[in-house]
């Protein structure tokens, strides 16, 4: 058996390790779940749903061994197609969106400051 296969899938041993900016990406993260769940409950549109469980699924990632820093990069992209779901079908929500803004805004800024931490870290 390697390495790999001993370690456990999650990463429950680095959490105490984590800065303001894992969990502030982590918190923009469930805000965005729970801002997409909001409108989906209230107008039924499935790709609210699906945003909501992407990020979701992003979060259960992000807390196992298979997280890789490139994924921060996945991240922003995500994100960036979330503000075309928001433009396009969610504009009758504006006090939700411009929440849902500041949560998106915020985790891509995290994510590439994240990805770079990170990314020169595993360099050294």
């Amino acid at each position: 058996m390697n390495d790999a296969e001993s370690e456990p899938i999650l990463r429950i041993d680095e959490v105490g390790s984590w800065g303001p900016l894992y969990w502030l990406g982590l918190l923009c993260s469930v805000g965005i779940v729970a801002v997409n769940l909001v409108v989906w409950t209230a107008t039924t549109a499935p790709q609210f749903l699906a945003i909501a469980g992407s990020f979701l699924f992003g979060v259960g990632l992000f807390l196992t061994r298979f997280w890789s820093p490139a994924l921060y990069l996945v991240g922003v992209a995500h994100v960036l197609a979330l503000g075309v779901v928001w433009v396009l079908s969610g504009r009758e929500f504006l006090a939700l969106g411009l929440a849902n803004g500041a949560f998106a805004l915020t985790l891509a800024a995290v994510a590439v400051l994240l990805f770079v931490a990170e990314s020169r870290a595993e360099s050294e």
